[in-house]
């Protein structure tokens, strides 16, 4: 866990312009118009600005997020990536991206609905639905039955990390804003974008660490097609992706193992 976060850190500081450059594509006109709205007009609170916030989240997020998951990939397997080719992928994959998240946010919600238990089970099995979607071109269904794939065995150190990652955040988050607190002329709308926007890049560090469980999944499932197991082992068979979907269309149970 921690050995993800470092590389994850490593990968973040090396990449710093680039990965800056995706993710305020979506959150620095994300950032103005909130801070436009805080700063010169009524917004009704700060419940208002953080549905804004999920909202913006929720439809243009697939955008940046495709872009890092392709430039990710691209940078681990030993390849350059420039901005322009990550921003086309990210378009590109826009509307599988959002299908897919938006029916396994939806199957969470409900999850925690009905108890905390089952909405927290299904988080962790569709931690890595993006990279599902971007890399491996899955669709709605067979992104969450990859996922679920993925991370079997990870489960535990995903939600480990999960936690761990929120509790730094926070503070993080609270160390970055607390000047404002103690200098007046410090809290104007162009301190507080600048701030919104650094916090924005710093929480990319979760979403390399997610996407590194990945590379680590599919890197375990390369070599054991490179050296199979005997036959009565009782190691998860290769990854059929047609197999995969006609699975998940005929029975898309999300509590369900997709190899059961």
């Amino acid at each position: 866990m921690i050995a993800k976060f470092s590389e994850a850190l490593s990968l973040l500081a090396r990449h710093l312009g680039l990965f800056a450059a995706i993710i305020l594509t979506v959150w620095l006109p994300g950032n103005l118009v909130l801070n436009y709205l805080a700063y010169n007009a009524d917004g009704g609170g700060d419940l208002n600005f953080v549905k804004l916030a999920m909202w913006i989240e929720g439809i243009f997020g697939p955008i940046y997020i495709g872009a890092m998951m392709h430039a990710l990939f691209e940078i681990k397997s030993g390849r350059t990536v420039t901005y322009r080719q990550a921003m086309a992928v990210g378009f590109r994959k826009w509307g599988a991206l959002f299908a897919a998240r938006f029916v396994a946010q939806l199957l969470i919600g409900l999850g925690l609905i009905a108890f905390l238990i089952p909405g927290l089970m299904l988080a962790v099995r569709y931690a890595l639905l993006d990279a599902a979607v971007v890399i491996d071109g899955e669709g709605v269904s067979g992104s969450r039955a990859r996922s679920t794939q993925l991370t079997a065995g990870r489960r535990w150190q995903i939600l480990g990390a999960a936690v761990l990652f929120c509790f730094v955040f926070t503070v993080f988050s609270a160390a970055l804003y607390l000047p404002l607190a103690f200098f007046e002329s410090l809290d104007v709308m162009p301190v507080e974008l600048a701030l919104d926007c650094i916090g924005d890049v710093a929480f990319a560090v979760l979403q390399i660490a997610l996407f590194l469980y990945y590379w680590e999944a599919t890197e375990n499932e390369r070599s054991t097609e490179e050296s199979p197991a005997p036959e009565d082992d009782d190691a998860a068979p290769a990854w059929d992706a047609a197999a995969a979907q006609e699975a998940a269309g005929a029975d898309d149970n999300p509590f369900r193992s997709p190899m059961s």
